[in-house]
């Protein structure tokens, strides 16, 4: 009594044990769909902040808190993915705009010239219209790229621990990792500030209204230029440099990496040219200011020009006096003239003098930003060998950076150019080094003439279709699934040709492209001989095959044309659906050979072996049944026998009706049963001495239908005699299968 209670408390007990257990499961199972939901947002999954925050995982609920998670979008939009390939293109087109902010911030220091009636100092203003308004065009580009930056996914540094990485999308965290370090967005602030803008515009003016030794004024403009220009230049290369380490590259080939590096030298010529300019400026105003100082019709504010920005223009005829000693000879032939006729006059220019004739406007403002680039260019390639420079500390020091800088850039560039070339004829190189060692493995073994032409003619082949590019190894390298899509683009159109593999689900296609392999044929290549064993499938690409194959009765040959598109090797269907399955592989029926340089993929006999044998399940209906009896060998020849039979009986009775032909009275009404029963040793000794083998090719089949019909108009007996024995052989080398079989 006792252990019945237990036993009913028991029960009681894991009952109720199991309906809380169910309703737990259910309580799961509906806070897991609603999670689910939660989770997943526009087709966009949204990652649990306490499983994928910084640190270590934090346990909790099966249901994500949504209060704690993470934002992906804020006031400054949704979180972007530096590794999208929009967002890669577009930060390839913003270093190529950094470059060419780089190389319009030094225009701004070739704004200065000076007047060809007054000889004064003024700001050019047309060019300095220009110049504002390309700076302004890459301050645009440059504020949208920090636009950019605040909604910009970045790596985590706790992350780096172990991996490659996690890219942080939280985006209040993404907006806070660019806002509160002064490196990122107070130094891009810095970047874009119109200091330049303001230079020209506003100071300049007014100390060339002043007068007085404007030497100073380039000093000041050179400074100024320094001084946000190299901090632009610091900040080029760590945005680079930190791209690249985001999103693993960023243009991806040598060759955007070669002109890249060309532009930032032509860039870096570019602004060595321009304060070359700007220090030959320099130089003219300090002989004119000593020339005025031994002069006494002479007043520092003469210096600068009446209007200090203007097109060019100035009033002359309220200035005679500073017209008259603008043209003093004395003056014309020291400063104006001294950089073409350096012996007329005392003063030295140095390495300047080749600018003397271009800081008066009487020159277009494309000759003061050509000839500094090609001085720049010049001197950076030379490594300074034209330059001689005077006793001028400036002019030393200059000469020293431009030819320090000249000999770095000049090595990275060359380094860069030899990255590149090699890039390009690496694959080349290889294929000579390769072509020179099979040159002398031939000439090593003594191969005849047309061996060696042949093979030569392989390699030729080879490097046309590929480049030296393996695209086995290629490919295999990639992710599976990467990989399956591949090899389902390249091969599923010529597996579907195959009737056998036309039904087939998408799982076997896969299994059967998967396996496929490349192969190349030289012209005139005999790929198979009739009679050998069948490897492979071929499936065919490009190119022309021709298949032929010898007639029985009268050793004619048929040929066939394979194009693109076709197959062969079928024989291998019906081997692998053969019960028992034999070791050995089906002798092939034809000769194939290339007509033309064939491009094939090829499928080993092991592998439809294997897929055949794994996805069996998958053939296993009526109409690829008879799909697989339509191309075995020994349905075709048991009914190209049969056929063969009843014709010879057909014939038998017309002309003993006729003729009265006195001929032996052979029963060929022979059941299937009787002949299928007959034991395996008498069909192999009469084939042997008959020549009996079977045939898989569908042409055959009905060139075996016409055996019946050779010398049946007068027959002699022994001549029908030994036909019918030939046909009873065929026969009994092949009985009629059964449906179990195939």
């Amino acid at each position: 009594m006792s252990a019945h209670i237990l036993s009913q408390s028991a029960l009681r007990a894991s009952a109720s044990k199991d309906s809380a257990l169910s309703k737990k499961m259910e309580y799961h199972r509906f806070y897991s769909s609603s999670s689910l939901d939660s989770i997943q947002s526009n087709g966009e999954p949204i990652l649990c902040y306490a499983c994928t925050g910084e640190g270590p995982p934090l346990f909790h609920s099966a249901v994500c808190d949504k209060t704690k998670t993470p934002k992906s979008k804020w006031i400054f939009g949704k979180v972007l993915d530096p590794r999208n390939g929009t967002i890669r293109r577009y930060n390839q087109w913003f270093l190529m705009s950094c470059v060419l902010g780089a190389a319009v911030d030094p225009l701004f220091i070739s704004v200065l010239s000076i007047n060809r009636d007054l000889s004064c100092l003024y700001v050019q203003k047309g060019y300095a219209i220009s110049v504002t308004i390309l700076r302004c065009l890459v301050d645009i580009t440059y504020i949208w790229h920090m636009w950019l930056q605040l909604k910009l996914a970045y790596v985590s540094k706790k992350s780096l621990v172990l991996g490659q990485g996690e890219l942080v999308w939280d985006a209040r965290m993404v907006a806070r990792q660019y806002l509160l370090p002064l490196r990122h967005f107070w130094f891009d602030i810095f970047v874009i500030l119109p200091i330049p803008q303001i230079m020209i515009w506003v100071i300049l003016p007014n100390m060339i209204a002043k007068g007085g030794d404007t030497t100073q004024i380039m000093n000041y403009l050179l400074l100024t230029f320094l001084f946000q220009y190299i901090p632009k230049v610091v900040r080029f290369l760590l945005l680079g440099w930190r791209l690249q380490h985001v999103t693993g590259h960023i243009f991806g080939s040598a060759a955007w990496g070669f002109v890249l590096n060309l532009a930032v030298y032509f860039c870096a010529a570019h602004v060595a040219g321009s304060i070359w300019y700007l220090l030959a400026v320099q130089r003219v105003e300090s002989c004119i200011y000593l020339q005025c100082e031994n002069m006494n019709d002479c007043r520092d504010v003469y210096m600068g020009c009446p209007n200090p920005i203007s097109y060019g223009n100035q009033p002359t005829l309220n200035y005679p006096s500073r017209v008259a000693w603008a043209h003093d000879p004395l003056f014309d032939s020291q400063c104006v003239n001294g950089g073409a006729h350096s012996a007329a006059g005392n003063f030295s220019f140095g390495i300047y003098a080749l600018a003397v004739p271009i800081v008066r406007d009487i020159h277009t403002p494309v000759n003061r930003i050509v000839l500094p680039l090609f001085w720049g260019i010049m001197t950076m390639s030379s490594f300074g060998n034209a330059l001689y420079p005077t006793e001028h500390i400036v002019e030393v020091f200059f000469s020293i950076f431009v030819i320090t800088c000249g000999l770095l850039l000049f090595t990275m560039l060359i380094g860069n150019i030899q990255v590149f070339l090699h890039s390009i004829t690496a694959k080349k190189v290889k294929s000579q080094l390769r072509a020179r060692d099979v040159e002398w493995w031939m000439r090593r073994r003594q191969l005849p003439t047309q061996l060696r032409q042949r093979v030569r003619q392989y390699e030729r082949q080879i490097w046309a279709a590929t480049r030296g590019i393996d695209e086995t190894a290629t490919i295999r390298h990639l992710p599976e699934g990467l990989r399956r899509d591949i090899k389902r683009h390249l091969c599923l159109d010529l597996v579907r040709k195959v009737p056998l593999f036309e039904q087939m689900d998408d799982q076997v296609l896969n299994n059967i492209c998967e396996r496929l392999k490349p192969r190349l044929f030289i012209k005139n290549e005999t790929v198979l001989n009739e009679g050998e064993p069948v490897r492979q499938m071929l499936f065919i690409v490009r190119g022309t095959m021709e298949s032929s194959y010898r007639l029985l009765h009268n050793n004619t040959t048929s040929e066939v044309l394979l194009t693109p598109g076709h197959f062969c090797g079928e024989e291998l269907i019906s081997w692998c659906f053969s019960k028992p399955l034999r070791d050995n592989l089906p002798l092939s029926t034809a000769t194939l050979t290339t007509l033309k340089a064939t491009e094939a993929f090829a499928l080993d006999a092991q592998d439809l072996k294997y897929i055949t044998q794994h996805f069996r399940h998958k053939f296993a209906n009526e109409k690829l049944k008879r799909a697989v009896r339509f191309y075995s060998s020994s349905w075709q020849t048991w009914a190209a026998v049969t056929i063969q039979l009843a014709w010879q009986r057909h014939r038998a009775r017309l002309l003993h009706a006729t003729h009265a032909l006195d001929i032996v009275d052979v029963d060929v009404d022979v059941d299937d049963q009787s002949i299928t029963s007959m034991t395996s040793s008498q069909p192999a000794s009469i084939a042997s001495q008959l020549n009996c083998h079977e045939t898989a090719h569908e042409p055959k089949l009905f060139s075996n239908l016409k055996l019946a019909t050779v010398n049946l108009i007068s027959p002699s007996p022994s001549a029908q005699q030994l036909e019918k024995l030939r046909l009873y052989a065929a026969m009994l080398c092949s009985p009629k299968p059964r449906d179990d079989q195939d």
